[in-house]
């Protein structure tokens, strides 16, 4: 038997639950004309919500739509790796395959590309490229997909938009996908050139209600030879985080399989529930943790000992003022930092929550000293 939960970062799941709507309408957009609105899409949410999973699926669907896809990250030089690597790699195999109907296919990205060209070149050349492979394709087009959106230099996102709109308005096939951390894209969305993220459909990712992770915990241990009797308990717990759904599945799955159990019950998600949390914060948590100044560790550390005694998740912010011994004017400017950092997000006027789950009680047990047998 093997485990049929994927708690890897980018994996899509086995089963796909609450985000039905946005894979619909991209899969209308490609059937229908150029120019149809859903081609762009602006994918945003806090970590370890599903963007890049989303991402994954809309370039399945492309595939299978025929659809050549164009992978790229904001963490890369986007326009030199798309002109110099990604789309001569896509027109190379195009010019290779059989003169038959095209079967889509997927170009990542192979790491930054180190040339001296001049600062206007890159943005013809990109879009003569891409003239150039939509034009070797019949009945088809081009997906180019960003993750980490947040992370592309304002220049190189400029001259993306300028290659896509030309091509847009010559109704040639082309559409686009971008996903990033929620407020990293609305600072985006504030500059100058910024018109073409804008006009995207833009989609911002929750958790998935309870009703979703009670189904994607049933349905993904369907036919794996060890059903899941506790889903309801495994959905509240999870509290709908994408992620935390499939490591709550994963470990459960795995401890039943220990037991020799053909059913997770409460006892058996119980014993695995401490070593899921333990992996979030090991995996999410610390990680967004990192480099996070003293005085803003501070505000989050006040945070959740204010979410522990008051046993709710929006904390006052005038109550996180007077533990800290100052006034509510003076944290604005933490407050804002923190929101900017995805670490927490506004719940009504003059409170805060974390934006991820179990945040605070990482953050109470990081005060603790760890015990080493």
């Amino acid at each position: 038997m093997l485990n049929p939960f994927r708690p890897t970062f980018g994996a899509s799941p086995r089963v796909w639950a609450g985000r039905d709507a946005v894979l619909t309408d991209f899969a209308r957009a490609l059937e229908g004309g150029p120019g149809n609105p859903d081609r762009s899409l602006l994918i945003s949410g806090s970590r370890g919500i599903g963007k890049t999973v989303l991402l994954t699926e809309l370039e399945d669907i492309a595939v299978k739509h025929g659809w050549v896809v164009l992978r790229a990250s904001g963490r890369e030089n986007i326009q030199q790796v798309l002109v110099q690597s990604i789309i001569p790699e896509a027109i190379s195999r195009l010019e290779e395959a059989p003169k038959r109907q095209l079967t889509g296919f997927s170009v990542a990205g192979i790491g930054s590309v180190s040339t001296q060209v001049t600062e206007t070149e890159p943005a013809e050349r990109l879009v003569s490229r891409l003239r150039t492979l939509t034009g070797l394709l019949r009945e088809t087009g081009v997906l180019i997909t960003i993750d980490e959106v947040q992370d592309v230099d304002p220049h190189d996102l400029t001259q993306i938009a300028i290659a896509y709109q030309d091509l847009v308005r010559d109704d040639l096939p082309v559409a686009v996908a971008m996903a990033g951390l929620t407020r990293g894209i609305n600072q985006l969305l504030n500059l100058p050139g910024a018109t073409f993220l804008r006009r995207a459909r833009h989609y911002e990712l929750g958790p998935l209600t309870v009703d979703d992770a009670r189904r994607a915990f049933e349905e993904t241990a369907l036919g794996s030879g060890i059903s899941f009797g506790a889903a309801s308990g495994a959905a509240e717990l999870s509290m709908g985080y994408p992620y935390l759904v499939q490591l709550l599945g994963f470990l459960s799955w795995e401890q039943a399989a220990r037991d020799s159990k053909g059913s997770i019950d409460a006892d058996v998600l119980n014993r695995a529930a401490p070593e899921a949390l333990e992996r979030l914060g090991l995996q999410v948590h610390q990680p967004a943790l990192r480099d996070v100044p003293p005085r803003q560790l501070e505000f989050l550390q006040t945070m959740a000992a204010i979410e522990a005694e008051d046993a709710r998740p929006e904390v006052s912010v005038a109550h996180v003022a007077e533990l800290m011994g100052t006034s509510t004017t003076s944290l604005s400017d933490l407050r804002q930092k923190l929101i900017d950092r995805d670490l927490i997000t506004p719940a009504g006027w003059g409170r805060v929550e974390f934006a991820q789950p179990y945040l605070g009680a990482y953050l109470r047990e990081q005060r603790r000293p760890k015990r080493v047998q």
